[in-house]
């Protein structure tokens, strides 16, 4: 190959790699200078979450003491009626036929209350009805807390109209049986504050050791 040929050869070959290289740029600008991240406004979660409980405080009362004066009263109906013993000189509401409460008179509200129902048209055993009870207060309360349970009685805790409230609520056949497979005739409830909470379980022990069934006119 002769020196023209050979100069000639170089040339394409210097062309061909500028080609190269400007179709590898592919008309590309200059890559973009990277700036610093900017912060990013969060977004609301995807799962639920609990509401902030303002909870308002407690009515400044004495807190209810244990081993109160009791009397007999008789609620219900005739037919499916229960005689208990009730505090001395609390004032009875009958919401229903079949649901009555007791309360110190003149107390402000959310302080502590003896409540009595007669469930047993719900055709339900002890355990079924203190199920069904705690899960239907759960629903529609604030921070509920199950405390404890047990077969037939169970305790907690929870936020209802902004007041922090405890209950303790017992479900029994009256039948002189303790099993929680019987039908639930009857549910004991004691309600009250935190600092209610001797004088809420001694309530609940003694209504309940003394609550038999009554089909007559009895006492009261």
């Amino acid at each position: 190959m002769n020196v023209r040929l050979l100069g000639v050869a170089l040339v394409l070959a210097l062309v061909g790699l500028a080609g190269g290289w400007a179709i590898g740029r592919g008309g590309e600008g200059p890559p973009a200078a990277i700036r610093a991240a900017d912060p990013v406004a969060g977004e609301s979660p995807t799962f639920p979450s609990d509401p902030v409980v303002d909870v308002l405080p407690d009515p400044d009362t004495p807190a209810l003491e244990p081993a109160l004066d009791l009397h007999d009263e008789r609620m219900g109906s005739k037919a499916f009626g229960v005689l208990l013993p009730v505090p001395d000189g609390w004032v009875r509401n009958d919401r229903l036929l079949e649901e009555t409460s007791w309360a110190p008179a003149g107390a402000p509200l959310n302080t502590f209350l003896l409540r009595v129902k007669i469930i047993s048209g719900q055709r339900l055993t002890v355990a079924q009805a203190l199920a069904d009870r705690r899960d239907t207060l759960e629903s529609v309360v604030t921070d509920f807390e199950l405390e404890s349970q047990t077969a037939d009685t169970f305790v907690a805790s929870y936020v209802y109209d902004n007041y922090r409230r405890l209950t303790m609520e017992r479900f029994l056949s009256l039948d002189g049986s303790p099993s929680a497979e019987d039908q639930a005739y009857v549910t004991i409830v004691a309600i009250g504050r935190e600092r209610d909470r001797i004088g809420l379980t001694d309530l609940l022990e003694r209504v309940s050791a003394g609550a038999v069934r009554s089909s007559s006119s009895g006492a009261g």
